[in-house]
This record gives structure tokens, sequence and C-alpha cells, in this order.
């Protein structure tokens, strides 16, 4: 999804949204200036079938990323004339090969935009946008001839309208930032974590929670309202239906939880919105306790009870202190990855999300694993009993590919059994 506040917003007094055929030509009859995040392209880029070489449309898009993000706009000349392109010659999937076999790490945050004159019979252009990356900085390597075979392996970045090569002490700057966006995001996603499971074991201290959190990489625009409350029911029951489309084995596993918050009033937090079916009286419900909170920011947090019901399920095994239902930890993850999906669609962003998944409980005694046997619940004979559990991380990549979300929830939800050494859980 491409971002909704770029040079061409600024300039032309625009609010946030999408880029327009009308921006462009606007910006051309006042003669922007090229600037580090805006690049006048005449012609399309070039590419040669031969992987490993040098490519400039890769390293315009590494030099726009390893600065703060910037757009291309090919179709209009240096002298800031607008002549057009051939858009039924642009390959994207040979661009976006490109910057896959080009650039490392991989950039994802690259929209590639067509726009046709709307008028019909051209000029058309067409837009690169490329977001502002959180795992600069980004070299570009390849081969090319000059005087004898060479490989490089650069960093590129904007200074004003020129793109030139990081010098060793901006590399260095660049790794050092990006350690501390990570360290920062990790630490946001922590105090989540533990402010979540602090709500949770005050409503039920003798359970096993499973606690997540999710934090969008790129932030959203400051400007983007708040959602209303019939869209946080929206996405609720988008969620349930999404996570419900994924079951497998029908017979074994187990249907969304967030059914359970049906009827539930979302309620204003401090910035955010908390649904919940075990904090007032009200709304509690005769149902699996959960906990979920959309933040303005767009992070997530989700919690439910893994050991809701439990002991009443386990024949013989009343000295079970600590129960964590597999199929409700399966069902849960799934959920949490539904939700931080449907979420995405409801603030209209894509981008990739960060995870983190853990269980959490007061007591003292170790873990147990209940599991399916033949239809009934048991405790495995081979499942270990943890004391505590590590965290289980992952990364949800931008696009809601359903089979990949899927996989993605199977991911988490098999970081957190997998400790329990239970293979076959699905």
């Amino acid at each position: 999804m491409a971002r909704t506040w770029t040079r061409l917003h600024e300039h032309l007094g625009r609010s946030p949204g999408k880029i327009v055929y009308e921006m462009v030509e606007q910006a051309v009859g006042n003669l922007l200036e090229e600037s580090d995040d805006l690049d006048w392209k005449e012609e399309l880029p070039a590419f040669i079938p031969v992987r490993g070489k040098w490519n400039e449309f890769a390293k315009d898009v590494a030099a726009m990323a390893n600065t703060r993000g910037g757009l291309l706009i090919y179709g209009v000349s240096d002298s800031i004339e607008l002549v057009g392109v051939d858009l039924s010659t642009v390959n994207e999937k040979q661009m976006l090969d490109t910057l896959r076999n080009g650039i490392q790490p991989y950039i994802s945050e690259v929209d590639i935009i067509p726009l046709p004159n709307p008028a019909g019979g051209g000029p058309d252009v067409l837009v690169v946008d490329v977001a502002p990356s959180r795992t600069a900085p980004h070299f570009q390597y390849g081969w090319e001839q000059k005087d004898k075979d060479r490989v490089t392996f650069n960093a590129p970045y904007r200074v004003g309208r020129d793109t030139v090569w990081m010098p060793e002490h901006l590399v260095a700057r660049a790794y050092r930032d990006r350690f501390a966006r990570q360290a920062a995001a990790d630490s946001e996603l922590q105090q989540h974590l533990a402010y979540a499971s602090e709500v949770c074991l005050g409503a039920d201290p003798k359970a096993a929670w499973l606690v997540v959190a999710s934090r969008l990489q790129q932030p959203l625009p400051p400007t983007l309202p708040r959602l209303t409350p019939e869209e946080v029911r929206n996405t609720l029951q988008r969620a349930a239906g999404i996570s419900s489309g994924w079951r497998r084995l029908p017979t074994r596993s187990m249907p969304s939880f967030l059914d359970g918050l049906d009827g539930v009033t979302p309620r204003v937090g401090l910035r955010r919105w908390v649904v919940s079916n075990m904090l007032t009286t009200a709304d509690r419900r005769n149902r699996r306790p959960m906990l979920v909170e959309l933040h303005d920011d767009g992070t997530l947090v989700y919690a439910t009870n893994l050991s809701w019901d439990a002991l009443q399920r386990i024949r013989g095994e009343v000295h079970v202190q600590l129960p964590v239902h597999i199929p409700a930890t399966a069902a849960a993850a799934r959920d949490a990855v539904a939700l931080a999906a449907a979420f995405r669609q409801a603030l209209r962003d894509d981008s990739a999300a960060d995870v983190t998944a853990t269980v959490r409980s007061d007591r003292p005694d170790p873990y147990t694993a209940i599991a399916p046997d033949d239809f009934s619940e048991t405790i495995p004979e081979y499942a270990r009993r943890p004391p505590r559990f590590l965290p289980a991380s992952l990364t949800l990549p931008r696009a809601d590919n359903p089979g990949d979300l899927c996989s993605m929830a199977e991911e988490l939800a098999g970081g957190v059994i997998h400790q329990f050494g239970i293979e076959h859980w699905i």
C-alpha cells in the first residue's frame, strides 16, 4: 500500500491520500525541483536479463530507502516537462525481481503505481513509491564491465537531488540507528505484553494466559483518524471470519474465540480501544475470558485464558495446577494473526508487523499440556512440563495473502506448543 503523505502532497497542500495523476501534472506545471525524496525520470528503467548485473533502478530505490523514502516518477524530463512513458511495457515483476536480486537486505516497502492520463491518449506516468526503511542501510551489489569486470557493493543515499555513496561513518551510523529502532520496538512490545499480562492475571492469577502483542514496523500518519466503535466491532467480526476460515480438521480444531466478544461494547482506553468480556460486570460472559486492545498507533494486544474450563476436561489428573489446552493455544494464535490482518485492513495499511506471543501465569507450578487424543482430553505422556515459556516471535508480511497468514498463525502457535515437546498438534 502506497504512502499517504509524500513530497507531492506537501508541495500541493493536499491532505493525506493516494497519489493521483492530477498531482503529478500540477507539480510539473509548478516546476517542482528534484529533492532528496523526489526524482524525475524521463525514461523507464532499463533491465539486462543477466542475474547480478549492475542496475540503476536498484541503486535509485536503495538510495531513497536509505535516506527518508521518496518518489521516482517516470515520464518527466530533467527540464521538468511531462513527456510520458509507455505503461504497456512496464514489467512490475521484473522490477521487483531486480530489487530482490540486487539489494541487500531486501526492500519490501516499494509500490509501483501506473498513472494513465484520465483524458486518454497520454502522456502517462509511472510512480515508484519507496518508503523509508527500518532495515537501512541497504547495499546495492552487482558486476559491471569497466576496464575489467568488477563487483561493487555500496550503500547509495540521496543528498539533495544527487545520489552518492555512503562513507564508512554514515554506514556505521545507519547500523546504530537500525539497532536502536529494533531495541526500542522490542522494548515497546515487551511493555505491552507486561501490561496485558498484569491485567489478565489480575482477573485470574490461577490460569495460564496466552498474551500476544503486534506492532507495525512503519508508523501510521499522525493525521489518521481513530477507528469508530462500529469499525472496531467490524474488525473483530472480520477477524473471526478469517480465523474460522483457517480451521483444519474441523472435528479437532476449535472455532474462533472472538465470537465470545459478540455484544461486548468497545470501551475507550488511553489512546486505544479495549474490548473484553472479563473487565467489567456488564461485559462478563460465560465464555473463555479474553482481552483485545486496538491502539491508535496500530499496535494490537490480544490475550486469552488457555486454562479456562481445562481442569474439568482432565480425567483423573486433578493435581494439575497450570493446564494449557493445546487446541485452545492453536486457536488463540490463529485469532491473534487474524486480528492483526483485520486491524491492518481497518487502518488501510499493509506495513509488515512484528508479533510476539508468550504464556504467563502467577503460579509457580509447571505448565502442563492438555492435548486431544482420540477426541478425548488427556495429558500426553511424552509432553514436557516447562516452568516458564520463551517468547515466540515472527514478522507478518505486508500482503494479506491467506496462505501466508495461515502459515504464520501455525508458526506462532508452534512457537509455544513445541516448548511442550509436542510436534503434531494441528
